[in-house]
């Protein structure tokens, strides 16, 4: 259930967003000594631990792409000190202990207590980050590399006046010397190493005392990184530096911490900013009122623990924006008192990770999108929001500012957002849009494949489009601190089912992501995660699925952002991101007894770009479409074998295996019709055989006349078997000298009514505007396929029909074609249905393309599972471009997608999926060329794409009877149909 602002009023007042109990700011992690983590970690922001693959079995680690991990780093100023910088060694997802010997992360779910594991991260010691050890071990560290530089520079100030020129060659030629008798294997013959040092002093000597390489090795070995300087520190009289371009290099952290401090005397404020401009703006009120009309201009920055929280990324943005409010408040009123965050400071001078949202924000932030409405916040309103806010429990809570009345009336327990957070809502949209944006220029195409999509317009679309979704796993509350040994943590996961309905098929990569407190507070967390993960790797086997608990808050909102669909369990660690996206955003919200968050409470045109589901979910029957026939197998059922013979064979190729198959006691039926599918995963929505009777009252029950096939070949044998089902396959000629299409009557007794079975020949869906004839194709690029026109006879039929559509296998690798034709065929049936309103009721559903199978006559058996076919499948022209139905699939599920979304502007109806692909794929048996076959049924050349019938084509109509069932579940029960998977 979505709620609204008119309906369903909640009960109750609303609970604070920002759900911290203190009294006071809570300050970010911090070490031993009292400071930031982040001031003392690799600089590099490598913090993904990233777990990757669709093979069952125990998780193995995989440390995400360097771009992928790093393209949070687009606006760093490199003004860091190598000294820092170089500090810790361990490569992204390792710890060091204080021998400096690296260790692997681990992987359990055991609690955290002093240096111990959580939810598959290492916490170093209580510090709280996944790459971080403590903060002690660190300053160890640095102290020795400074020992060991003050003894350099200080042998360089006693040797001023040393010959350059007569000590740089003695130098490098000990720096030879070292480096042989580090680097040459002890065991060597005498002569081999005697020409080896002899060859590699000559060389080092000659570059050693070249002109260019003399002076040239001088700055570069002044500068803070270079590995010269690491070489050369070895020897104590080494003059490679001066000690003005080494002062940085030497100021311990404290110093670096003073410059970036916010008063002169070195005071850092641990008050957000909002907290402090309301004091301000209390005061020139007063004086306001006592006639003062000039002000002097007062500039607040963030403070250090907003820019830098890496564990609460949603209350600082609000923090930030809770300033913002308050500048263009008062500044309308002529106060002066600006707000600008200026959190790049803390990196910049604190050499910590560009790793938190903060930082990212434009600085100052844009307010272009939105005006500021100055009659919603006035000098009295004003007064008294910065009156309430200092007086409560917690002044460093944004929601005094931009919730000051809840939002949620206390009246009528209605939405009643107000106008403060409606002000800034368009700014937070904007400035993460911005930097999501600039977040994506900066990272290769290849190497990370989010996108900010357009659900719109379908030009975009392409062969090689990845399309990705993203599951973003997070604490409800946005409390938990990853210094604390305990934490709070609540955690709502969805059930499987769920992410199956929302996560499309066409999926090309599904990733699993999840917060570090989740992960160490959230019971049952990293459990979910890794369920979902296996989960993952059987319902989507062609996608790249990976796990990854992302420690950077601006990586976690980058890729919430782009993603091409969001699924997020209840709380507040997606509702920033998704007011940022335009669509396919689903965000489970707890309505009982009221809503949890103000995300139900915001306006319209948001409310459109989001699904907004209840939770906890509620399954409806009709929903079984989405499921079924993804996971499965099947199952040799000889009982169940009678009732999938045909009561007449089927003429021609088709029904030759069938027609020479000679029963005996031990088979008494031809194997491919003995199997039945059988749903490994959701037992309650499987796949019944279907009946006449059956398929009678779903089409009397949708009030459905007619059911027209449009398609290739294999949908003319998809159409063939339903009619064989139903006992009407006599006169269906398969001559090529006679023209293909035909139409039945079906009579159902047990609905007293008749309706229409049609099938008309059409290899690409296009219509070029002739008929053709047998013998005379009339398209194609080389004019070899049959395209009879199809579309006069459905857009005037008189009543609903159920219309089922095919194309792929006659595109080959012609990918510009099939996009554009595509698309000029969802665009035909808008067309028709705004010419003709009783169009806009019809049932439409496009079925996959299956490819075929290489050396289809060995095989006598199915497939257990989709990695017994994987390594056969087969591309390229002499096995008919096999391999691009999976991606013309893709296509077209997406296009699908995103015509159903349209549901404010489009004529037609929603188009449903009928996917038979994974229950045809495990099916090598029961093609014409098949093993079944017999001699008598040879084809030439080899057919190992088309079935005979009966056979598994038989099982698409037995899906499509149930498909069927669950359109006729939800239209009957007034519920909305989810159409996009």
């Amino acid at each position: 259930m979505t709620m609204t602002n008119s309906s369903d009023p909640p009960e109750r007042v609303r609970r604070s967003t920002a759900t911290r109990a203190s009294s006071s700011y809570r300050p970010i992690m911090r070490g031993s000594n009292g400071d930031p983590p982040s001031c003392s970690g690799d600089g590099d922001g490598d913090s993904d631990s990233t777990y990757s693959g669709s093979q069952p079995g125990a998780i193995t680690p995989r440390y995400a792409h360097p771009l992928e991990l790093a393209a949070h780093d687009h606006e760093r100023h490199h003004h860091e000190d190598d000294d820092m910088a170089s500090m810790s060694t361990a490569p992204a997802g390792t710890t060091s202990n204080n021998n400096g010997n690296h260790t692997s992360i681990l992987r359990n779910s055991g609690a955290y207590s002093g240096g111990k594991v959580v939810g598959g991260i290492h916490s170093g010691g209580g510090s709280g980050s996944v790459t971080c050890t403590s903060n002690r071990h660190h300053i160890e560290l640095r102290n020795k590399r400074l020992a060991s530089t003050r003894r350099l520079h200080s042998s360089n100030n006693n040797n001023n006046h040393y010959d350059h020129h007569s000590s740089y060659g003695d130098k490098m030629m000990q720096l030879g010397t070292n480096a042989m008798d580090i680097f040459m294997p002890k065991r060597k013959s005498r002569f081999m190493m005697a020409a080896s040092a002899l060859v590699g002093i000559v060389g080092i000597i000659g570059v050693a005392f070249h002109p260019t390489m003399r002076h040239g090795l001088q700055p570069i070995a002044g500068t803070t990184k270079t590995r010269v300087l690491k070489d050369i520190s070895t020897f104590e009289n080494a003059n490679v530096a001066t000690a003005s371009a080494t002062g940085d290099f030497l100021d311990d952290f404290d110093q670096r911490r003073r410059r970036a401090a916010d008063l002169p005397d070195g005071t850092i404020f641990s008050e957000p900013a909002h907290t402090r401009m309301c004091r301000s703006i209390i005061d020139r009120l007063d004086a306001s009122d006592a006639g003062v009309t000039n002000f002097e201009q007062l500039i607040f920055t963030e403070s250090e623990y907003v820019c830098r929280d890496p564990d609460s990324p949603y209350t600082s943005v609000l923090n930030m924006f809770a300033a913002q409010l308050l500048d263009s408040a008062n500044n309308h009123i002529g106060l002066n008192i600006d707000y600008t965050h200026r959190c790049a400071k803390w990196e910049r001078f604190c050499t910590g990770n560009l790793t938190t949202v903060q930082f990212h924000l434009p600085d100052p932030l844009s307010t272009n999108a939105y005006a500021f409405q100055p009659g919603c916040v006035d000098a009295p309103m004003l007064r008294s929001i910065c009156t309430d806010c200092l007086a409560g429990d917690d002044p460093a809570n944004p929601d005094c500012v931009l919730f000051p009345n809840g939002y949620l009336d206390a009246q009528t327990n209605t939405c009643n957002l107000g106008c403060y957070f409606s002000q800034v809502m368009p700014w937070i949209r904007n400035n993460l849009r911005s930097i999501a944006t600039n977040w994506l220029s900066t990272v290769e195409t290849r190497a990370l494949t989010f996108w900010l999509r357009n659900a719109a317009e379908f030009s975009h679309r392409e062969k090689d489009d990845m399309e990705v979704s993203v599951v973003a796993l997070s604490c409800a509350n946005d409390g938990c601190d990853m210094s604390q040994s305990t934490c709070v943590c609540q955690f709502d996961p969805l059930p499987n089912w769920v992410y199956a309905m929302h996560i499309p098929r066409s999926s090309t990569n599904v990733a699993i992501v999840v917060s570090p407190t989740c992960a160490k507070f959230g019971q049952g967390c990293t459990l979910h995660a890794q369920e979902l993960y296996h989960f993952f790797g059987q319902l989507y086997p062609r996608a790249d699925i990976t796990y990854s608990v992302i420690t950077s808050t601006s990586s976690w909102y980058m890729r919430m952002i782009t993603a091409d669909h969001l699924v997020c369990p209840p709380g507040v660690g997606c509702l920033l991101p998704a007011i940022a996206r335009d669509a396919y955003t689903y965000v489970y919200e707890t309505t009982s007894p009221t809503v949890s968050t103000w995300l139900t409470c915001t306006p319209q045109d948001y409310l459109n770009r989001l699904t907004i589901p209840s939770y906890p979910p509620n399954f409806v029957q009709g929903d079984c479409r989405h499921l079924r026939a993804r996971v499965g197998g099947w199952t040799n059922d000889m009982a169940l074998a009678p009732s999938l013979q045909y009561s007449t064979a089927v003429d021609g190729y088709l029904g030759c295996a069938d027609t020479n198959f000679e029963a005996t006691a031990e088979d008494p039926f031809r194997a491919p019709t003995t199997h039945r599918w059988d749903e490994t995963i959701w037992a309650t929505c499987p796949v019944d055989v279907m009946t006449k009777p059956q398929l009678c009252t779903q089409m009397d029950r949708l009030g459905l006349g007619r059911i027209l096939f449009v398609g290739d070949h294999t949908t003319m044998t998809q159409a063939i078997s339903l009619a064989s089902i139903l006992g009407q396959n006599d006169a269906i000629s398969l001559d090529s000298n006679v023209v293909p299409n035909f139409s039945k009557t079906i009579s159902c007794t047990n609905t007293n009514s008749t309706f229409e079975l049609s099938y008309v020949r059409n290899d690409r869906l296009v219509e070029p505007g002739t008929t053709p004839s047998p013998g005379f194709p009339n398209c194609g690029p080389t004019n070899e396929q049959y395209c009879y026109p199809w579309s006069s006879d459905f857009s005037s039929y008189g009543g609903k029909q159920l219309l089922i559509v095919n194309t792929g296998y006659h595109w080959g690798e012609e990918w510009e074609g099939y996009i554009a034709n595509f698309q000029n065929f969802v665009g035909r049936i808008d067309e028709i249905a705004s010419a003709n309103g009783v169009r806009a009721n019809d049932v439409i559903m496009f079925r996959t393309s299956i490819p075929g199978h290489k050396e289809c006559h060995l095989h006598d058996g199915v497939y257990a599972h989709y990695g017994e076919y994987c390594p056969r499948i087969v591309n390229g022209a002499f096995w008919h471009w096999w391999g691009e139905l999976p991606p013309y699939n893709d296509y077209a599920i997406r296009i699908i997608n995103e015509w159903n979304l349209l549901n404010t502007v489009k004529s037609g109806p929603n188009i449903e999926l009928l996917d038979p692909w994974m229950m045809s794929v495990l099916r090598p048996d029961g093609h014409l060329s098949g093993s079944d076959a017999g001699p008598n049924c040879a084809m030439d050349p080899q057919e190992c794409m088309l079935y005979s019938l009966p056979g598994p084509v038989d099982w698409w109509n037995h899906l499509l009877l149930m498909q069927l069932k669950d359109v006729g579940t939800h239209l009957e029960n007034s519920s909305p149909m989810q159409t996009w998977r």
